[in-house]
């Protein structure tokens, strides 16, 4: 169990908002490396698993990457072929600086300061969504589910990797303790401060895992939903469809991105249809 002086996570909007601000602004610099620590370098492939389990066929497709951070996946998608425009999200200035700056070169990869909850995007505007370690963050995980529901083009994938909930209480326990533990020593070496890693485990605390994530992925309208556990629970993958029968938009309509209106051709926006690729059902 996490000792008593971890802070509970604000239920509070604008407190919790501020708050996870904050956080991000202190640890943007040393993002990268905590990740790999804290997964004794596991993270890359995890995150590489998620990219494997695109569809067919999609080196061209239109990607929207929320919670985009300092931009692990645009790189790995470019690493692993892919040419299409992609285009990542983030709440956090100092996380999309450090984006920005490490895909300077690639003008097809853009970004946006925006808030997940109210995605600046026309209806079916991406061909696919990619979320990572995002979800703890969100104001509202249904609202968030509709939301990506409602840029996704019909018959586009909507892909997932966090941490999640291990069902066993004392490995959760375990999982817990291990990262603030090891969060207060990274914490201290790289930042001097105890507690700069601590959200990982109060957002965790407040998370209500795989199971009610599963559930606002359907609710949003979504199908053939996959939860994918791994090391007991701890970390997640997630795969669903938006339905290729869904309606479209009645216009193609534009995509808003930093600010400009950027208009996508029809023929661009149209893509085959996506058969995935053979994944674990949850448990």
């Amino acid at each position: 169990m996490a000792p008593a002086w971890i802070r509970p996570w604000p239920r509070d909007r604008a407190t919790r908002r501020a708050y996870v601000d904050d956080v991000f602004r202190r640890v943007a610099p040393q993002y990268d490396r905590l990740t790999r620590l804290l997964s004794f370098g596991q993270d890359d492939r995890w995150k590489s698993t998620l990219v494997g389990l695109l569809p067919d066929g999609s080196r061209e497709m239109r990607v929207l990457d929320l919670a985009t951070g300092t931009a692990a996946f645009p790189l790995l998608l470019r690493n692993a072929g892919h040419r299409g425009t992609i285009v990542g999200v983030d709440r956090s200035r100092a996380m999309l600086r450090r984006g920005r700056a490490k895909c300077a070169e690639d003008p097809r990869i853009r970004f946006v300061e925006s808030d997940l909850n109210a995605l600046p995007f026309s209806p079916g505007t991406f061909d696919v969504i990619l979320i990572g370690y995002g979800l703890r963050y969100l104001d509202d995980l249904g609202e968030s589910m509709r939301a990506a529901h409602r840029v996704l083009r019909p018959g586009g994938v909507l892909l997932s990797l966090d941490f999640g909930l291990p069902a066993r209480r004392w490995y959760r326990t375990l999982c817990l303790t291990y990262l603030f533990v090891f969060g207060t020593i990274w914490g201290l070496l790289l930042h001097r401060r105890a507690d700069t890693y601590w959200h990982i485990v109060e957002s965790l605390r407040a998370y209500p895992g795989q199971e009610a994530l599963e559930r606002a992925i359907l609710d949003a309208g979504f199908a053939r939903v996959a939860i994918v556990e791994q090391l007991g629970g701890i970390s997640v993958l997630a795969r669903a469809e938006r339905a290729a029968g869904a309606a479209r938009s009645a216009a193609a309509g534009e995509e808003r991105v930093d600010g400009e209106l950027d208009a996508f051709a029809e023929d661009e926006r149209a893509a085959g249809a996506i058969a995935p690729p053979r994944v674990a059902r949850r448990r």
